[in-house]
């Protein structure tokens, strides 16, 4: 396998696998095409021997991955709400009851994305202290 494939089996960054290489950690050779090839049985010992600072870097990289997708989803999410919400209040300008629920409507719609962009600090902060943690 190749050393994209094996970060995926590992969930590591493919940078996390090179640096393994090159430091001796993974045995790899470089086939004709110049792309490190890993044995199954090599990825496999060494799964074996990851000590418990790589581990916790593992799960650490893909827990910050989680927190980054679950945030852009949350994002994606308010901006549609809001693009939902204007476009229905212009539908409705002329019904003052509907048009009165659908400025609530935004209101609310607008917290959400303002929850969500506050929240992008928080995320960048653990994304920060996750990276400066595992080098």
């Amino acid at each position: 396998m190749n050393a994209k494939e094996a970060a995926l089996l590992l969930g590591v960054h493919y940078k996390t696998i090179l640096n393994m290489i090159n430091d001796g950690r993974l045995a790899a050779s470089k086939n004709d095409s110049g792309d490190w090839v890993i044995s199954e049985s090599d990825l496999a010992a060494r799964e074996q021997r990851i000590d418990d600072k790589e581990f916790v870097a593992i799960y650490t990289h893909l827990a910050v991955q989680m927190i980054e997708k679950a945030h852009h989803r949350a994002i994606n999410a308010a901006k549609e709400e809001l693009i939902h919400v204007a476009r229905a209040m212009i539908k409705v300008k002329d019904n003052r009851n509907e048009l009165n629920q659908q400025v609530k409507r935004l209101q609310n719609a607008l917290d959400g994305y303002k929850a969500a962009e506050a929240f992008t600090l928080t995320v960048d902060s653990i994304k920060k202290q996750a990276e400066s943690e595992n080098h």
